[in-house]
């Protein structure tokens, strides 16, 4: 008889594969006992444990379905955004393999801000407002002053986590990047 090498990822599905027809096995079984005892009065011989065998197979319908993950459409025929890809890479790179609760709570404050809006405050009023801001990309930049009133000034990209940005008169106010 020929030796067949398998690998250790398919020998893993396989198992999964069997463990699966197993539960549905089960679940028809256990399924078509309860259907004779309430259409026929057919009692089962033996103990059956319907409510386990649903159970089960919620489980495995769940643990085996395609995607759980919530997707938005693009513009794009045929392309989906998962909203949190971006937040959940950041956050299965930086958290170690056990999270802890000081983990969570520092890295969520990093997270959210590299998911939304970064907001920069100039409490002095100056024409050259230097923002480091780590997003690691060139954002849009909306400038308000004091009273909210929007405000042009030059900006110019020092790389994808600092920009500069220029005005005719110095004023106090805040930038909003996204």
């Amino acid at each position: 008889m020929p030796i067949v090498s398998t690998s250790n990822v398919l020998y893993q599905k396989e198992l999964c594969l069997i463990e699966r027809i197993r539960v549905e096995q089960n679940f028809a079984q256990q399924t078509y006992v309860a259907f004779r005892d309430k259409k026929f009065g057919i009692s089962p011989c033996c103990f059956s444990d319907y409510e386990s065998a649903v159970m089960a197979k919620a489980l495995s319908d769940w643990k085996y379905s395609v995607t759980g993950k919530t997707v938005l459409s693009s513009d794009s025929p045929g392309i989906f955004i998962q909203p949190l890809m971006l937040v959940n890479q950041i956050a299965s790179i930086s958290c170690p393999v056990i999270p802890t609760n000081v983990c969570t709570i520092i890295d969520l404050e990093e997270l959210i801000c590299r998911a939304g809006t970064f907001v920069f405050t100039q409490s002095a009023p100056v024409k050259v407002w230097t923002i480091t801001h780590n997003l690691g990309k060139f954002p849009s930049v909306t400038v308000v002053d004091s009273l909210n009133q929007v405000v042009v000034g030059d900006v110019a990209y020092t790389n994808s986590n600092i920009l500069t940005i220029t005005f005719q008169e110095a004023f106090a106010g805040y930038a909003y990047l996204n």
